[in-house]
């Protein structure tokens, strides 16, 4: 019998402490307040001392959650040149639409520079200008269906008085109409 209150006794005393320790609110309670007090404003040393105990409030909580993290290394030396790249050969199309053709002369200006010096930042944009090329090339040959406005005249020309855009001016822009309403009353 008292085996067994002492054993009890025993793991009482200590599950509060195993709960603490795997309870890290205090630290963020603590976190929070300092940055309330920080908030608050205060002059240049008041703020200094704040900033300070919140990295300590900080690192302590790191502690408790586990995430300390460990020393930092610095590279040192050269950077080795172990990354390949690989050349890619230009973009060709048969299809003869002139803007196709000069996003593909923009794509084989990239690939050419990027062959040459291979930066990231020189394969993000030839990346990027062939990936234009190619969605062109994709349209023009499983077009979508879409109902766009065939312009005829500029909305400049067409415009209504006052800014006023309707069906009409819609119908001028596509040729169907004239517009009258410009036209000056003598």
């Amino acid at each position: 019998m008292n085996r067994v209150i002492i054993t009890i006794l025993f793991i009482g005393s200590v599950m509060p402490s195993i709960a603490t320790a795997n309870d890290c609110t205090y630290w963020r309670q603590q976190i929070n307040q300092v940055s309330r007090w920080s908030n608050n404003g205060g002059n240049a040393d008041q703020q200094r001392r704040l900033q300070k105990q919140k990295s300590y409030l900080q690192s302590q909580l790191a502690k408790c959650q586990g995430t300390t993290p460990g020393p930092i290394s610095v590279a040192r030396g050269q950077p080795s040149n172990t990354t390949s790249y690989t050349p890619i050969n230009h973009l060709r199309s048969d299809n003869k639409d002139a803007e196709l053709q000069q996003l593909i002369a923009t794509c084989n200006r990239w690939i050419d520079i990027s062959n040459n010096n291979a930066t990231f930042e020189n394969q993000s944009t030839r990346d990027t200008a062939c990936r234009a090329a190619t969605n062109k090339e994709a349209l023009l040959k499983n077009p979508k269906h879409t109902s766009e406005i065939k312009i005829k005249r500029s909305i400049k020309d067409c415009i209504k008085p006052n800014n006023i855009i309707d069906h009409e001016v819609k119908a001028c822009m596509q040729g169907l109409k004239e517009p009258d309403w410009n036209a000056t009353k003598n």
